[in-house]
C-alpha cells in the first residue's frame, strides 16, 4: 500500500443508484484532514453526462462534479491509499458552472426536496436493513446455512465480519450482523443517519460488500429474487422524523405513536403505488413482491405485524419511535426512495390525513373478500404497473422531478419491452419446447 493518499475518487450515482467516479489526483497526504484541505477537493471534476446511464440531456452533457467534503473518506481494500467523496452534480456553463442542482443529479434532488418540505432543522432519519446473497464465482448459493447460523456452518461468516468493520471504521454504525433466512442470504443492518448519509452509506455498503467479497474469491448479488422458490433481498427502511432532539414520531413519556407520525404513514399509504417504481425498479423485484413470502403486497399497516406495508416495531419510549416500509429492495435508488418517501410522509402531515384502522391479522391469509371490504388495496404487481402508479402521481412526480420522471420511466419501459417481448428465458424451453 502506498504510504501516501495521491488520489480521490469524486463519486456519484447514475440514475439507477449505480455508483460511478472520476478519479482526480490530489497533492501526497499523509490523513484524510489533510485531503479535506486540498484544493482538488473544492475544484471537483468535469464529467460526459451523456455516456452516464440516465445523466444524458440532448441539449447538455458537460456537468461538473462538486465534492461534498462532510462526505470524504479513505477507502479500505485498495492497493494503493485513495480518499472518496460523494458529489453534487451541476451543469458547465461559460462561466464555470450552474449555480442549480443538475436537473438529473438524484443526490441533488434529494436535498433539494429535503430543504423545501423540511423548515428548520426538521430532518428524516433512516436505518436501513439490506439484504444480499454471497455467490460463488459460478452464480450459486455460496452456503446452505439458514437464519442465525454461524462459523462453520456459514462459512461466509468471516467476510461478513470483515465488512462490518470496514463499515465500522469508515464511521457508519451497523447494529446487528447475521446470516438470514435464505441459503446464503445475509444482512448488515445499518443504523440511523439522516436522509441523504444514509442513501451515500447505502452505495457505499454494496460497493465494498462486493469489493470485499471478491478479495476473498467470491461474489455478491443484491438481486430482489436470485434463486427461485427461496427468500428474496429487501431493503427494510426504518423512520424517524426529528426536529431538533425531539423525534417527532414519539410522544413524551409514553410508548405511542404521535399523530405526526400515523399522518406520515397515511401519506406513504396513499402514495405507495408511485412509490414502488422508484422502491422496486426492476422485473426481478415482482418476483420478491408475492403474497407469503414474507414481502409485503398489501397497502396497509400495523404494530408488529410483518405481513404489512408499513410496521410499526415495539418501542418503549418517544426518541424511540419509528416506522417502517417493508417494500423496498437494495437495488433502488435510495436518494429517489428517500425523496419519495418524505414527499409522500409530508403530504401526509400537511394534509392532515388520517391512515385506516391498523392490521394486526395475517394480511396473507385473509380471503380477497375480506381485503376488499376493509379496503385493502395491493401494490402494483408488475413493473409496467408501478410505472403506470409513478407517472399519474403528482405529488411523487414534482418531487423527484419530471426531468428525473422522464429518464427514468424511459429506461424502465425500454426494460420492460425487452423483457416481455424479445427475451427468451430457460421458463420457456421448460414450457414449450415439446409443445
Amino acid at each position: 500500500m502506498s504510504e501516501k493518499i495521491e488520489f480521490i475518487e469524486l463519486r456519484f450515482p447514475d440514475l439507477l443508484g449505480r455508483l460511478k467516479a472520476m478519479i482526480v489526483p490530489c497533492n501526497p497526504a499523509g490523513t484524510i484532514e489533510e485531503v479535506a484541505k486540498d484544493p482538488a477537493l473544492k475544484r471537483g471534476t468535469s464529467c460526459d453526462g451523456s455516456s452516464v446511464t440516465g445523466l444524458a440531456k440532448v441539449e447538455s452533457s458537460d456537468l461538473n462534479l462538486e465534492p461534498d467534503p462532510t462526505s470524504l473518506i479513505e477507502l479500505p481494500f485498495v492497493a494503493r491509499r485513495t480518499a472518496a467523496a460523494m458529489c453534487y452534480i451541476r451543469e458547465r456553463v461559460a462561466e464555470g458552472k450552474s449555480a442549480e442542482y443538475f436537473s438529473l443529479d438524484s443526490r441533488g434532488r434529494l436535498n433539494t426536496v429535503s430543504n423545501e418540505l423540511f423548515h428548520g432543522n426538521i430532518q428524516l432519519k433512516v436505518k436501513v436493513e439490506p439484504e444480499f446473497h454471497f455467490i460463488t464465482p459460478d452464480g450459486e448459493p455460496f452456503d446452505e446455512a439458514g437464519y442465525a447460523d454461524t462459523f462453520p456452518n456459514s462459512p461466509g461468516m468471516d467476510t461478513l465480519l470483515d465488512l462490518a468493520s470496514s463499515l465500522r471504521a469508515l464511521g457508519i454504525k451497523t447494529r446487528v450482523i447475521h446470516h438470514e433466512v435464505g441459503e446464503s442470504q445475509q444482512e448488515i443492518e445499518l443504523d440511523f443517519d439522516d436522509a441523504t448519509r444514509m442513501a451515500d452509506n447505502i452505495l457505499l455498503f454494496k460497493n465494498l460488500a462486493r469489493s470485499i467479497a471478491q478479495n476473498q474469491g467470491i461474489d455478491v448479488t443484491f438481486m430482489p429474487k436470485p434463486f427461485e422458490g427461496a427468500a428474496g433481498n429487501g431493503l427494510h427502511c426504518h423512520l424517524q422524523l426529528w426536529e431538533g432532539d425531539k423525534n417527532l414520531f414519539g410522544v413524551d413519556g409514553a410508548s405511542e405513536l404521535s399523530e405526526t407520525a400515523k399522518m406520515f404513514i397515511a401519506g406513504l399509504l396513499e402514495h405507495s403505488p408511485a412509490i414502488t417504481a422508484i422502491a422496486n425498479p426492476t422485473i426481478n423485484s415482482y418476483k420478491r413482491l408475492v403474497p407469503h413470502h414474507e414481502a409485503p403486497v398489501y397497502i396497509t399497516w400495523g404494530f408488529k405485524n410483518r405481513t404489512v406495508l408499513i410496521r410499526v416495531p415495539m418501542f418503549g419510549s418517544g426518541e424511540k419511535a419509528a416506522i417502517e416500509l417493508r417494500s423496498a429492495d437494495p437495488l433502488t435508488n435510495p436518494y429517489l426512495l428517500f425523496t419519495a418517501i418524505i414527499a409522500a410522509g409530508m403530504d401526509g402531515v400537511n394534509r392532515e390525513l388520517s391512515p385506516p384502522d391498523p392490521r394486526s391479522e395475517d394480511i396473507f391469509q385473509m380471503s380477497d373478500e375480506e381485503r376488499e371490504k376493509l379496503g385493502i388495496r395491493m401494490l402494483p404487481t408488475t413493473l409496467e404497473d408501478a410505472l403506470d402508479s409513478l407517472e399519474v402521481d403528482s405529488v411523487i412526480c414534482d418531487a423527484i422531478g419530471h426531468d428525473i420522471v422522464k429518464s427514468f420511466v424511459r429506461i424502465k419501459r425500454k426494460e420492460w419491452r425487452e423483457y416481455t417481448s424479445s427475451i427468451v428465458t430457460d421458463w420457456e424451453w421448460d414450457m414449450y419446447e415439446d409443445s
